[in-house]
């Protein structure tokens, strides 16, 4: 039954993390890095993927501080530990909502942004 259930999580493991990356390797060819603004590119990209899994994470402790809060069954402690870790996933989410606006607001400060309307 243990043999089972490891096939059963490294199943679930290439499903959801290994194939879309072949996919995504497939669609898009490496090109060499030439210039500066290919490594900015690449940067963009690696830092893209990783504000959505952070924010998948995020996702993934918000259900299990529900999960947490909906099993304690009135044990304070329990309920204190879901609510605790609510609050962390929830100031996790809006300390990088803002990191990327303070971000966005610093790139159009230093790249001049786009022209005010007239």
């Amino acid at each position: 039954m243990n043999k089972i259930k490891t096939l059963a999580v490294l199943l679930s493991l290439i499903t959801v993390v290994i194939l879309p990356m072949t996919v995504a390797a497939q669609v898009a060819p490496l090109e060499p890095i030439t210039t500066v603004a290919g490594i900015e590119t690449i940067l963009e990209n690696v830092l893209g993927w990783l504000n959505v899994f952070f924010y998948i994470i995020a996702t993934i402790f918000i259900i299990l501080a529900a999960f947490k809060y909906l099993t304690a069954q009135g044990d304070q402690e329990k309920v204190k530990a879901a609510k605790s870790m609510l609050i962390y996933a929830i100031v996790a989410i809006v300390i990088a909502l803002v990191a990327g606006g303070v971000a966005n607001i610093i790139g159009n400060l230093i790249g001049g942004g786009a022209a005010p309307p007239a």
